[in-house]
C-alpha cells in the first residue's frame, strides 16, 4: 500500500510517497522529485492550479498503486493572507483529482498528526526517513502526512 502525502506551498508544493508495506517503511522518493516547482509561464492563480492538477495526473500515472492521500493542510489563524488562499487553492486541486480519480483523501492538522510544527523534521526522519535533497519543514509536514496514511488504514 503506497500513500501520497502533500504539503501545499505558494511556492513550491511538496510531496512524499510511502510505502507502508515494508518494515521499515520506506519513502519512495526520498532521491527523486519531492518538490513541485512551478513554471516562469504560470503566473496567475488559475494558471498554477491547472499546472498542479496535471502534475497530480502525471505523479499518479508514475504511482498508480497508490491507494491514499494525506493532506498536511495549513493551520489557519486570523491574520491569514494571501499566500494561505492560495496554498489552499493547491490543497483543493488535489482534492478534486482524487474526488474524480476514487482515491480516498483525507486531511489533517499537527495535532491529529501526532507532531508539531517544531518536532516534524524529527518525527519524520525518525518515522520514515528524509529526502535526500530540499529537505525542510514542507517536505517533513508530507512525510509526516504520507506515514500516518501508511500507518492508519
Amino acid at each position: 500500500m503506497k500513500t501520497f502525502g502533500f504539503r501545499s506551498d505558494p511556492n513550491t508544493p511538496r510531496y512524499a510517497i510511502v510505502d507502508g508495506k515494508t518494515t521499515p517503511l520506506a519513502l519512495i522518493n526520498a532521491d527523486t522529485e519531492s518538490r513541485l516547482r512551478f513554471p516562469a509561464e504560470c503566473s496567475t492563480e488559475a494558471a498554477q492550479v491547472t499546472w498542479l492538477y496535471r502534475e497530480f495526473e502525471r505523479i499518479f500515472h508514475t504511482h498508480p498503486d497508490v491507494t491514499r492521500v494525506v493532506i498536511k493542510k495549513g493551520e489557519f489563524t486570523q491574520g491569514d493572507n494571501n499566500a494561505k488562499r492560495v496554498a489552499s487553492y493547491q490543497e483543493a486541486a488535489l482534492l478534486l483529482y482524487c474526488g474524480l480519480h476514487n482515491k480516498p483523501v483525507v486531511t489533517k492538522i499537527y495535532a491529529s498528526l501526532a507532531t508539531r510544527s517544531a518536532q516534524v523534521k524529527d518525527h519524520a526522519i525518525a518515522r520514515v526517513g528524509q529526502t535526500t535533497r530540499y529537505w525542510d519543514g514542507k517536505m517533513a509536514d508530507a512525510v509526516i502526512a504520507a506515514w500516518w496514511g501508511a500507518t492508519n488504514p
